[in-house]
């Protein structure tokens, strides 16, 4: 499928060229703006200018649609951190393109990350979907598994708990985030990168 991430100034992360794509855009778009359980099929056609029949022929139901749409938008979202850090050896510098991979990616994709991090996907999608922040098997997954496990080999990252070390990195800067799309946070994530990142690392560090 074609995707196109957006600028700041774009509502929605996808570009269609398709009637599916469009149908998820309009998923995308309905499901942040005014909730799954308040958008039903024929609003998703109404918006993406798909009728009704078209998008079952793509998708079974809203709750299939739903989960496209997510596995989409962690794709686009893991794809971003893999670019980011991807030539990046050195265990400090990892951490801190990782740490504001992740705020800028907030930042310009706004309606993608809702979706993924304010969205209760548990109560439409219990059992479907993986967590965002989930190490996973792609290369993605592989990269930082690598670049973590060789950095407390190397005595330069303690040796934490798994799920210690996705706390810290992937759960400072997510509830920075969520706090600055609820109105809490008055800086955008650009502005704070380099702090969040450099506090993660020192959350880290040995």
């Amino acid at each position: 499928m074609n995707t196109a991430k957006v600028t700041k100034n774009t509502q929605e992360v996808l570009i269609n060229v398709s009637s599916k794509e469009r149908v998820l855009a309009a998923a995308l778009k309905l499901f942040v703006g005014q909730g799954y359980f308040n958008t039903n099929i024929p609003d998703l056609s109404r918006e993406s200018r798909c009728s009704v029949g078209s998008i079952y022929h793509h998708f079974k139901n809203k709750e299939e649609i739903a989960k496209a749409l997510y596995d989409l938008s962690i794709s686009i979202f893991r794809k971003e951190l893999e670019k980011s850090v991807h030539d990046v050896t050195n265990t400090e510098e990892f951490v801190k393109r990782l740490v504001k991979s992740f705020l800028q990616f907030s930042e310009v994709n706004v309606q993608t990350s809702k979706y993924i991090w304010l969205c209760r996907h548990s109560e439409f999608l219990d059992g479907l979907v993986m967590r965002p922040t989930t190490l996973g098997f792609d290369n993605f997954g592989r990269i930082l598994t690598k670049v973590l496990k060789q950095g407390i080999k190397d005595h330069q990252i303690r040796l934490l708990n798994a799920n210690i070390l996705w706390s810290i990195i992937f759960g400072i800067p997510l509830e920075y985030v969520r706090d600055w799309f609820d109105g809490y946070n008055k800086l955008p994530p650009s502005k704070v990168a380099d702090q969040i990142a450099d506090a993660c690392w020192r959350a880290l560090r040995a």
